[in-house]
């Protein structure tokens, strides 16, 4: 997948992204920051709880290490959803203003969200995307953009 191509012919500018659909094992809303669900027991029915396939909203802990997208659709309870796993993504909250160029993990506070990362950057089991187009407003608005890192847990 490429990063971003910018045409100089056309002038046409290219955010790529990643979707996959997934079993989500609880409500979730869309811009929702989501985990892997390794809660879900192993059974005959893999293509809906198979432990590790199916995803979660990212509880209210700093850092998640398995955050794993951000959901596209809103779901009022469990069921397949579409998620966005690397690329440019517009739809997600921050916990603050967070400025371009910091890395992002999931909000300590607010279950869903994003908070600018705070621990030590070489250690990427902890964030997951970058703010390539500052947040400004604040908490709740999704006024910036991040760019999703590919983690390597799907292959679409």
């Amino acid at each position: 997948m490429a990063i971003y191509k910018s045409d100089g012919v056309d002038a046409v500018n290219v955010f790529p992204s990643k979707f996959i659909t997934v079993y989500c094992t609880g409500a979730v809303n869309a811009g929702d920051v989501v985990e892997l669900d390794f809660s879900a027991t192993r059974s005959t029915n893999q293509s809906t709880d198979a432990f590790g396939i199916s995803v979660k909203k990212a509880a209210a802990t700093g850092n998640l290490p398995f955050a794993c997208g951000v959901a596209a659709a809103t779901l009022t309870a469990a069921g397949y959803v579409q998620i966005q796993y690397a690329g440019y993504c517009n739809t997600v909250t921050p916990d603050a203003a967070i400025a371009a160029g910091l890395p992002v993990g999931t909000d300590n506070t607010t279950a869903g969200r994003i908070q600018a990362y705070t621990g030590n950057v070489s250690d990427t089991a902890g964030f997951f995307g970058v703010v390539v187009d500052a947040y400004v407003t604040g908490a709740g608005t999704n006024d910036g953009a991040i760019f999703l890192f590919d983690k390597g847990f799907f292959n679409a």
